[in-house]
């Protein structure tokens, strides 16, 4: 059974995140074994590594290691991000930027949710993934008050998830085109 990872992608306090990635994970189909990652429950420090991931050298650091690892056994990844100010939240950024080679090629969903159903979330993750060499399959945005409330109450439009159905389909699809390595 191939491994997803399902990342939820916020630490504030009073977040929607966690409802959001309950709904996903709701959605999948039972040919999954998930890793659910909450990077509130996982924190790493900003990055402070002795190379750049991209440079391919070891990692040193135990965090780093132990993080590339994870993300490494993954045979495709759904990352639900809200929108902050137009973006990803920082604690997504700082994951992402301990990561190389271990996304390259992987397909990845992105779920987006926020006022704008988080279409500038969407956008910068999905920037940020590629040029990282993953594989978007596709992307959803859930808006608040017409897919979601600010207190995590779910009420997502058919629309939303018929295209979340598409978007998990292509990636099952995209784990069995994908090159055993």
């Amino acid at each position: 059974m191939p491994t997803l990872g399902l990342i939820t992608a916020s630490a504030r306090p009073n977040r929607v995140g966690e409802h959001v990635a309950r709904w996903v994970g709701e959605q999948l189909p039972g040919t999954w074994d998930v890793d659910a990652i909450d990077l509130a429950e996982n924190p790493l420090p900003f990055f402070d590594g002795a190379s750049s991931p991209k440079q391919g050298l070891p990692r040193t650091e135990q965090h780093a290691i132990d993080w590339a690892a994870r993300i490494d056994g993954l045979d495709a990844l759904v990352i639900t991000t809200p929108e902050y100010n137009g973006s990803y939240p920082a604690i997504l950024k700082n994951a992402i930027d301990y990561l190389s080679a271990e996304v390259t090629d992987l397909p990845v969903v992105l779920v987006g949710y926020g006022w704008a159903a988080g279409a500038g979330s969407l956008e910068a993750t999905e920037r940020l993934l590629v040029r990282l060499g993953a594989r978007i399959v596709g992307s959803v945005g859930l808006g608040f008050g017409t897919d979601l409330e600010t207190d995590g109450t779910l009420h997502v439009t058919e629309p939303v998830t018929e295209a979340l159905g598409t978007a998990l389909t292509e990636l099952a699809t995209a784990v069995q085109e994908t090159p055993a390595a």
